[in-house]
Formats: structure tokens, sequence, C-alpha cells
């Protein structure tokens, strides 16, 4: 590792594009299956609804931190440029859909969660959306890395080994602001979440060029390997008990193996040309897919339930292998709807801060401030 900035790359990697795709459908299936498995697949139905909320939960460690590692990968041209030329695409283009976005959630999302208590679901949505606990917090902290990054590109080691140390102390500070009565818990998660994210996001805008190199080298049998390893690794915290230590030395491994094997089976799959195409289509579309996947969830969980559709799939095969694919589809797909819509003229303040003069620049290329 140089003492210098990371270079800026030249031309687009498809395995990247591909990974990014990867990690925004990965979310999307946890929080189908994890968030609402029981909600669409109830437990007197069979016990297919515990193995798809266990199955994701045990997958856990891999989208989110796969999805921040790409998106300091992605970052490192963009933290060369004048600060005036991304002022808008990297932070604007974030906060803006991040408070839109959650503001919709709220007033919409009390029919799934709280349909006694609206206003008071609301009140509590906001108070989340503030303190990043609520549905996008994941939009509202690149800003922030990006802006870490930016400020230490000079002197990248010292950079990763404080986003390091960070980490290191991201549980024992959670703990300890919990045994402070003045510190409401939101808070703590959410200043845990931004700690223990941040060392992948300044991890790929460091080592970019090393992970490219290291993820070439392994190999599709190596990375099938490695998986094994996670999953060796994940199944011993699923189904164990272990000192607080422990278990967080374990979820780093879970962490590294998952998220390493997953990005080494990348560039193989990359090699074909469709598989390709659709990693790029939706990989430039996460932003609109984060967005709009958890308000599909909500109504599907809310009108599902009791349904003449659920009547007639109650307990069958059909909803246990194909009900949780079908919802996550369906979300992926509204996702993808957004971004055609609001590549309409107009619509353009959806997904990106308003201009003065709106005018439609969509190109159909990935989001500057996108993962």
């Amino acid at each position: 590792m140089s003492s210098s900035a990371p270079a800026a790359p030249t031309g687009r990697i498809a395995w990247l594009d591909l990974a990014r795709a990867a990690a925004i459908v990965l979310v999307v299936v946890y929080h189908v299956a994890s968030g609402a498995g029981y909600d669409l697949l109830p437990r007197d139905g069979g016990a297919a609804g515990y193995w798809w909320s266990s199955v994701n939960i045990m997958l856990a460690p891999i989208p989110m931190n796969l999805f921040f590692l790409i998106s300091g990968m992605f970052a490192v041209r963009a933290v060369h440029r004048p600060f005036a030329r991304v002022v808008r695409p990297r932070i604007l283009d974030m906060a803006w859909p991040y408070l839109l976005w959650s503001a919709v959630f709220a007033v919409t999302a009390w029919t799934r969660y709280a349909p006694e208590d609206p206003v008071g679901y609301m009140r509590s949505q906001a108070e989340a959306t503030l303190v990043v606990m609520g549905p996008y917090w994941f939009i509202a902290v690149l800003p922030v890395f990006f802006l870490a990054a930016r400020l230490g590109r000079d002197r990248p080691r010292l950079l990763l080994a404080a986003a390091l140390a960070v980490y290191l102390l991201a549980w024992p500070l959670k703990m300890l602001m919990l045994t402070q009565e003045w510190i409401p818990a939101l808070v703590s998660e959410g200043l845990y979440r931004f700690t223990i994210y941040a060392v992948w996001y300044l991890g790929g805008f460091v080592l970019r060029d090393r992970i490219i190199a290291l993820v070439g080298g392994i190999g599709a049998l190596r990375g099938l390997l490695i998986l094994g390893l996670f999953a060796v690794v994940t199944a011993t915290m699923f189904f164990g008990q272990y000192a607080p230590l422990l278990e967080r030395a374990l979820h780093a491994a879970a962490s590294l193996t998952g998220v390493l094997g997953v990005m080494a089976l990348l560039p193989r799959a990359a090699s074909s040309a469709p598989i390709a195409r659709a990693g790029s289509l939706v990989g430039s579309r996460t932003l609109e897919i984060y967005m709009i996947h958890p308000l599909v969830l909500n109504a599907v969980v809310v009108l599902y339930p009791g349904s003449a559709l659920d009547a007639a799939l109650h307990g069958t095969w059909t909803a246990d292998l194909l009900l949780i694919p079908a919802v996550s589809a369906l979300a992926l797909g509204a996702g993808l709807l957004a971004h055609t819509l609001a590549a309409r003229p107009g619509l353009g303040w959806l997904f990106e801060f308003p201009r003065a003069r709106e005018r439609n620049t969509t190109t159909g290329g990935a989001r500057p401030g996108s993962p």
C-alpha cells in the first residue's frame, strides 16, 4: 500500500457491477425472507418460513458488507475530482432521497407495523431517520464515508488504520452507551452501524487495486471452498452461544469469508455476456431498488395474508418454494420500474436532489452516488 492516494481507475470491470447487483439482490431477499417470512409463510402452514428466515440470517454477514466494500471501490475516481463536481452526486443526491423516501415510508408503513397508532409510528420513524436507524440508513452514511475517504486520500494507511480501530471499538462503545440512560438506544445502535461498516467502505477505497488482484487470483473453485468455510463459521455462530469477544471474532470471520467467497465467483460469472448485462442493469439501479423494495414488501404483507391467493396457496409446496422468490422479484422489478419512471422529464426529483430547472439527463448508466 502506497502512502499516496489510490490512483483513479480507468475503464469498468464487469464483475464489480455484478457484485453491486448481487449485493442488492441479497439485501432484498433478506428483507423479504427474514423480515416478512413468518407473515408470508406462517408457522401453522409448516416450517418453510423458519427455513427461509434462518438461511437468510446466516447469510446476513455478506450483503451489507459487500455493498459498502464495492461502494468504496467505486468511490476512488470521484474522490480525485474537484469537490464542486461531486457535492451533488455524492452528497445531495444521497441526502435528498434519504429524507424523501424516509418520509414516504413513515406515512405508509404504519399500515403494517402500527395500524392502531399511525401518528405514534410516524413520530418514531422521524426519530429513527434523524439518528440513521430508519429503513434507509444505508443511504445516509454513504456521504459521510465518502467525505472521510476524501479527507484521508493522501494518508491511506492512516485512514485504514483509523477505520479498523473504529471497527474494533464499535462493540464496547455500543455497550458503554447502552449503560448511559441519557443516551437513547436508537443513537447507540445508529452509531454502532456507522462504526462497523466504515471499515468496509474505506477498505474498498484504499485497497481497491489489491482487492481486484486478489479476487482475480483466487478462482471459482477456491471461491467455493471459501464459501464452504463461511458456511461452517456461520453455522457455528447460529447454533451456539459465545462470549461477546468470540462472537465478534466469528462474525468478522464470517464477513471476510462470505464476501471474499462471493466475489471470487463473480469474474467467471461476468464472463457470460447476458449475466454481465444483467449485472450492469441491476447494479446501476441499486438506489431505486433500495428505496422502493421496503414499500412493496409492506404492501404485500398487508394485502397477501387472508387474501384469496393466500387461501389457495397456504401450506402448499408452491408457496413454500416460490413465494419468497416471487415477492423478492416483485420488489426488484418495482425498483427497476421506478428507475424508468424517474427518467421521464419532471420526475428526476424522485431520486435526485431537485434542480432549479430540472432536465432529464439520465443515460442508463450507474448513478454516480450509488454504491
